[in-house]
């Protein structure tokens, strides 16, 4: 009898990362909407992980319900709390995130 064995990328959950300027603990329209789908696809056996940028004492990894785990990254906001996507800013940052997350989809 031979044994089978899967691969861990076989077993391994469809990883999910989300890059939103507008998070909690911000409250409001794009904010809930992330945060609900989030939390559907947790429910589907998605892992999912959320950048954006700090709030406050929000600075670092931070784990939300469901496992949600959330990257508060320093980046300064322009406007409204949005900021400035730039590829020299924050794509050194994302490469490391989405790396370490094993990231499948953007």
């Amino acid at each position: 009898e031979q044994l089978v064995h899967k691969s861990s990328i076989e077993t391994m959950p469809t990883s999910i990362l989300m890059v939103t300027d507008f998070f909690y603990p911000n409250f409001g329209g794009v904010e809930n909407h992330v945060y609900q789908l989030s939390q559907c696809l947790l429910q589907l056996n998605y892992k999912v992980v959320i950048v954006t940028h700090a709030y406050g004492d929000c600075k670092g990894v931070r784990y939300l319900t469901n496992g949600l785990k959330v990257y508060y990254l320093y980046r300064r906001p322009l406007y409204l709390q949005s900021t400035a996507p730039t590829v020299f800013g924050s794509m050194r940052m994302l490469r490391v995130i989405m790396l370490r997350e094993s990231v499948h989809i953007v």
